[in-house]
């Protein structure tokens, strides 16, 4: 876990267990544009018991092509900071092997007001799902496994 209080969090892809949520908090709040926030969105994904197609899901692998979802995730916060109101986002997404329920994903969005951050959050979401390379292995209850993008 990233517990340097004084080490600007960056989004991008980490090791499962390399960091936190709460990490990621921090890293915004310590920030001198805070000041003008009025909120601050959350959004954590987790492995859940099936998959899109309705198969029993027993754990997951997340791979990702870091220099690649890195450089994604960089023009995704980009493009976001840039709409009215936010004053800070981050998107960390983990690898590695997980269990149900365990957090995959973070997004953190730091707005003046709640409406453009509910916004932003929702936004971030739909883009880093399309945009990033990252590869998930799920693993079936039968035995069996299959890789998505």
């Amino acid at each position: 876990m990233n517990s340097n209080n004084e080490t600007e969090i960056k989004s991008g892809i980490y090791k499962k267990g390399e960091i936190d949520l709460a990490s990621i908090i921090q890293s915004i709040k310590k920030k001198k544009k805070i000041q003008a926030a009025g909120s601050i969105h959350t959004f954590t994904g987790i492995v859940r018991c099936n998959s899109k197609t309705g198969r029993s899901v027993v754990r997951m692998v997340i791979d990702a092509y870091d220099d690649l979802a890195n450089e994604s995730i960089k023009k995704i916060c980009a493009k976001l900071k840039q709409e009215k109101g936010i004053i800070d986002i981050k998107i960390i997404h983990l690898k590695g092997e997980f269990e149900l329920s365990e957090d995959l994903v973070y997004v953190v969005v730091a707005s003046a007001h709640r409406k453009e951050g509910f916004k932003v959050i929702s936004n971030a979401v739909d883009l880093y799902k399309k945009e990033i390379a990252v590869w998930k292995r799920e693993d079936f209850k039968d035995g069996s496994s299959e890789w998505i993008h």
